[in-house]
Order: C-alpha cells, then sequence, then structure tokens
C-alpha cells in the first residue's frame, strides 16, 4: 500500500486489512504479480490505465511496481475524489480484454465503497468517542447493568432484555470461545480493552456481525476498575463486501459460475478422492455468428441463458463452470458411468439448444460436447485435453452431438 496524501482516505487500521484482502484477491483473479493500492499524488492517474507493455510505451510506471511490463490501474474515488489508485502489474505484457477491464474496474469500486464507509465510520468514531451505535456498561463479571435504546436498530431488542444478561448469551456458537477468551483476559487484569467482531444473534433469529470496542473503566476515587464500557457498530455491509471479493476471485462475472481457477480446484479434488466421475467439455454451436451478427451484449445475453439451462440440468452436487469464452466444463460426480455421462451430454444438448429470444432475434445455439471419464487420468490439464479432443471430433461429426473418449485417448 502507498502512502496517504493530506486529507485523503487513511489507508492504515482496519483498511488496511481490507485492502490486504482485496489486493490478495486481485491478484488471484487476474492471475498477476502485484495489486496495490497506491495513495501518493503522482500514483494517482486521472483516468483508468490499461498498457499491454508499459515498457514499449514508454509509460512511467510507479517505482512500488519495480521493472513491470503489463500495468493497469483505475481511480478509487471517494467523495468525488481520487484519493488513491488500484494498481495491478505483472513482468509479462499481457493482452488488454474487455473482460480485464471489467474486472478491475468491480474491484475498484469495491475498493471505493469499502473506502466510503471506513471515512463515514471514521468521522462517525471522532464525533461520538465513546458514543457509538450502541453503547453498553457492564460488571466486571460481564452481566450488562445498561444498554442504550439504539439495540432495537441493531438486534430488535428492547434495552431492557438484555439488561442482566451476559454478551455470550446471545453470540454466535462458534465466536463465543474466541469472545469468552477476550473477556477472562480484561475480568483477570491482563488486558484493559480489547475490540473483537463477531456474530450476535437478532431477535428475529438471523445473525449480525458486529464490531465491538471494550474498555475497562475505573473508579474515580480508588482507581480500583469498577466494570467496562462497549460500543459496538454494526459491520455486516463490510462483511458482505468481503464475501463479494471471495465470491468475485472463484466465479465468472458475466454468468456467475465457478471460473477456471475454481474449476480447476474442483477437478483436483475430485481427482484426489479417487471415485468415479465424468468430465464433460461443452462448445456452443453457431455462437460466433450469432455474437457477429447480433453485437457483443446479445452474446452476452446468450451465454447467460446458455448457463442457466446448463446448471438447470445437473444436480447439486455436480459443478457447472464457464473454462472461457463459448466454453464449459461440467463435473458429474458420483453417478454410473459412461451410461450417465452419455444421457446427461444428450439431456443437456436437449435443453441448451432450445429456442430463445434475444431482442427481435429468435434462435438456437448447439453444443458440441466430449466426455472423459476421470480414474484413467490422474492429471487435471491431461483430462480436460482427452475430453476437448471427444467435443472437437463431436463437432466435426456435424455439431450438436456427444462424443465419448475411448480409454487411452
Amino acid at each position: 500500500r502507498g502512502g496517504r496524501r493530506q486529507g485523503c482516505v487513511d489507508l492504515s487500521d482496519r483498511g488496511a486489512s481490507f485492502l490486504d484482502t482485496l489486493c490478495r484477491t486481485v491478484r488471484t483473479a487476474l492471475d498477476c504479480r502485484q495489486a496495490m493500492v497506491l495513495g501518493d499524488p503522482t500514483d494517482i492517474p486521472p483516468s483508468a490505465v490499461f498498457l499491454d507493455d508499459a515498457r514499449r510505451q514508454g509509460f512511467p510506471v510507479p517505482s512500488a511496481l519495480g521493472e513491470a511490463r503489463f500495468v493497469a490501474a483505475v481511480p478509487v474515488v471517494v467523495d468525488t475524489t481520487a484519493d488513491c489508485a488500484l494498481w495491478v502489474a505483472d513482468p509479462r505484457p499481457r493482452t488488454i480484454t474487455a473482460g480485464l477491464r471489467d474486472q478491475l474496474e468491480t474491484f475498484g469500486s469495491l475498493a471505493a465503497q469499502h473506502l466510503q464507509l471506513a471515512a463515514a465510520a471514521s468521522l462517525y468514531r471522532l464525533v461520538a468517542e465513546n458514543s457509538a451505535d450502541t453503547l453498553i456498561r457492564g460488571s466486571m463479571d460481564g452481566i450488562r447493568r445498561y444498554v442504550s435504546p439504539s439495540i432495537r436498530s441493531l438486534l430488535g431488542y428492547e434495552a431492557t432484555e438484555l439488561v442482566g444478561r451476559r454478551a455470550s448469551d446471545i453470540t454466535h456458537p462458534e465466536d463465543v470461545g474466541a469472545f469468552g477468551r477476550k473477556m477472562l483476559a480484561m475480568r483477570e487484569g491482563e488486558v484493559d480493552s480489547f475490540t473483537t467482531e463477531h456474530r450476535m444473534r437478532h431477535k428475529d433469529g438471523s445473525w449480525v456481525w458486529i464490531e465491538a470496542f471494550v474498555r475497562v473503566t475505573r473508579d474515580t476515587s480508588t482507581g480500583e476498575r469498577d466494570g467496562y464500557v462497549v460500543s459496538v457498530r454494526d459491520t455486516s455491509r463490510r462483511k458482505e463486501l468481503e464475501k463479494q471479493l471471495v465470491h468475485n476471485a472463484s466465479h465468472d462475472p458475466l454468468t456467475g459460475l465457478p471460473n477456471r481457477a475454481l474449476l480447476y480446484q474442483r477437478l483436483a479434488e475430485r481427482i484426489a478422492r479417487a471415485t468415479p466421475f465424468a468430465l464433460l467439455c461443452i462448445d456452443l454451436d453457431g455462437f460466433k455468428q450469432v455474437n457477429d451478427q447480433l453485437g457483443h451484449s446479445a452474446g452476452d445475453i446468450v451465454l447467460t441463458t446458455v448457463a442457466k439451462r446448463l446448471v438447470a440440468g445437473v444436480r447439486t452436487g455436480d459443478t457447472v463452470a464457464r473454462r472461457g469464452g463459448d466454453e464449459f466444463v461440467v463435473i458429474l460426480c458420483d453417478a454410473p458411468l459412461p451410461e450417465s455421462a452419455m444421457a446427461l451430454g444428450r439431456r443437456l444438448i436437449d435443453t441448451a439448444s432450445a429456442p430463445m429470444t434475444v431482442g427481435d432475434w429468435t434462435g438456437a445455439v448447439g453444443l458440441s460436447v466430449g466426455i472423459a471419464i476421470g480414474g484413467a487420468v490422474d492429471d487435471a490439464e491431461e483430462l480436460l485435453l482427452v475430453a476437448d479432443r471427444a467435443m472437437y471430433e463431436a463437432k466435426a461429426a456435424g455439431r450438436n452431438g456427444c462424443r465419448l473418449a475411448a480409454i487411452g485417448d
């Protein structure tokens, strides 16, 4: 992360954890060596930058990126001002695609949303000090003695319903252990304050992510520890953003299906289990003509429609992934093979090739399906190649067909 200029969003403390997660996610999703948020004014471009080879184009790369060749950046705009920029780089040149642009701009928007929330929270803490959304007073044994009325908007309870009870009573079972250890350390005098983030049960039974700032208080006359105060705020929106980041790293932004990275992960898991499964490589027939005639927007609608039809045609435990372009892959698990794989391939052809309407166009695309049976091959890439060859054989045989790879292919 870069430094911060006067007046910009603070990239330290709680913001750092989110931005570190963001940068790791971006590196994985875009398969690049570097991803970082830079806040120096000289490192914030006025608009998005996408360079397939910065060295060849003579672009002055920020020093933090080193000898990068592929370079891209998007300004992170908070309150109409670009306070920092999200940069990605790799020592290898890279073809700039529309998908790459969309992904980086999406990540930039997520960073801006988070920094906007962080800036708002920082201002609120500055103004409210110890009186955050909900203020709680407790005794050293963990019993609440006072709860501010704003608890109603946070957790749905009236304040009187929680006075006399412990926070652990409504803390999520998976979080109560860590929270209890922090409270114990405070009671035994090991710490005078701590911050905790965990889930608490709403009155309606749902779980709410909260962040609590806990501080010991002392008797003004004796100096003895006489209890604690807690300021609590809702962090559900930030948790949703983090969840979205993780999802975006492993899923195709257009169709929402698992992407290539998650496909290889699941395929490796299936191979490691050494249980029967089948791999179906699918390529759309006639998609190029639709895309060329109707444009990319219409082509995207066709792809998302086919994706939904493929998902509807498999079982819950199976995987449908988008490999790229108009190529999809299905992992068929725990079924009699290869008969069930061939039957599934034919069903998917019938389902996906049904007519669809896009704007003024009504037509259909077909599928060519190649099938490889897991077990004979213990390498994911090799198994995909076997299924690919079978798929191209099906396409060469007249398209809208299904071909099972022979053992040893």
